[in-house]
């Protein structure tokens, strides 16, 4: 626990969690702008597999499921957030389609380039 609050205090740094690199400044606290129905911007180069795949409609668990996502699928990062309860989801799209949505850091094994803060 008191890894993920140096991680979140820091003004910038580099750390894995969930097997996720997230690169650039970290926020001084969570960030409120993002809740469900929300979008991110394409600012990240991470390439992810999917362990579980519950794609949202924001980065908190109670926010509407819209899709399933089969384990192994590729998912590509656009970018991540803490959310209010401190943990990190990432946005992005699933394998070659167009479907985007969020799912928890957690649920997603890092296969190359990095996740940055929305």
């Amino acid at each position: 626990m008191r890894f993920k609050k140096a991680l979140v205090t820091a003004a910038a740094t580099t750390a894995v969690l969930g097997g996720i690199t997230v690169g650039g400044a970290a926020p001084a606290s969570a960030d409120t702008t993002y809740g469900c129905g929300s979008t991110g911007p394409n600012n990240s180069d991470g390439e992810l597999k999917v362990v579980v795949g519950h794609l949202r409609n924001g980065p908190f668990e109670s926010c509407t499921q819209t899709q399933s996502v089969a384990p192994g699928t590729a998912f590509h990062a656009w970018c991540g957030v803490y959310n209010t309860s401190g943990n990190f989801w990432v946005y992005g799209r699933v394998g070659s389609g167009q479907t985007k949505g969020w799912i928890y850091s957690g649920n997603l094994s890092l296969s190359s380039g990095s996740v940055n803060i929305c």
